[in-house]
């Protein structure tokens, strides 16, 4: 099927992240947090200004997402990867991970359509600061945020790798 064009739904999203391996796997989720770059306002308005006037400071992109507690084991993408199977071995670790978030229009992802994120290196990726399971609904939450000195993630068309 060709790349489309259109508003979609939620269930066309696939979110990958790096195993501990290195090797980016699929995971499932039930949400998602804004996804893109913020940039704090540093206030630089003067007594006399009428207006309060902002300037744009340094960019971040932390991604928070919450999905089903499962444990099965890694798969290659398509097929979905247990969420604490990869989560337990990546949080705290401070290696650079690929984080590919894929916004499939009116069907499965492919080439072509938007996604964001991007690729690890030795320099520049994400790194999971937060795993935590709530045992009464059996639901994980995580947290993701940009190595020290990454580049920033963008938004394209083609997968991380």
């Amino acid at each position: 099927m060709a790349a489309q064009t259109g508003r979609t739904t939620y269930k066309w999203i696939r979110f990958m992240i790096d195993d501990s391996g290195g090797t980016v796997r699929h995971i499932p989720i039930n949400s998602l947090s804004v996804c893109g770059v913020t940039y704090d306002e540093e206030d630089v308005t003067a007594y006399q200004d009428a207006v309060r006037g902002m300037l744009p400071s340094m960019p971040d992109a932390p991604i928070e997402w919450s999905g089903p507690f499962d444990n099965t084991a890694a798969n290659a993408s398509p097929t979905l990867s247990g969420s604490h199977t990869i989560l337990s071995a990546i949080c705290g670790v401070l290696t650079p991970l690929t984080l590919d978030v894929q916004f499939g229009i009116r069907h499965t992802w492919e080439a072509g359509e938007p996604q964001f994120g991007i690729t690890s290196s030795a320099t520049e990726g994400y790194l999971v600061t937060k795993y935590t399971v709530d045992v009464s609904s059996m639901t994980y939450s995580a947290r993701a945020v940009l190595y020290p000195g990454s580049s920033l993630p963008a938004w394209g068309t083609a997968a991380e790798t």
